[in-house]
Parts: structure tokens; sequence; C-alpha cells
């Protein structure tokens, strides 16, 4: 099961990378892109974080 956590969220934090780059115009931060730039941090947060749960309890 956590396995498939793990590639659950590193797809995710793919599909929100690529979704963010399609995005047009950065001249100025509008509300979707915002959102789309704090789900990418949040999405790269949890995945560092199960990252090291993991490396914490492999030893």
């Amino acid at each position: 099961m956590e396995k498939r956590k793990r590639i659950l969220l590193a797809v995710l934090l793919i599909i929100s990378i690529g979704n963010y780059s399609r995005i047009i115009g950065n001249e100025n931060i509008r509300t979707v892109q915002f959102l789309s730039i704090f789900a990418i941090g949040a999405l790269s947060a949890l995945l560092i974080k199960e990252m090291v749960t993991m490396f914490k309890n492999r030893n």
C-alpha cells in the first residue's frame, strides 16, 4: 500500500507540473497559477515526507 501511495504522489506531481507548464502568460500571477504552484509544492512536500519515512523505516 505504501508503494502505491508513493507512485500515486509521483504521478500526480508530474501531471501538475505538466499542467502548470501549459499555462500561457506568466507576466502576472493569476489565481489559477497560484493554485497550481501551491498544488505542486504540496505534492512535493508529501512525496519528500514519504521518501524520508521510507528511508527511516528501512534501517
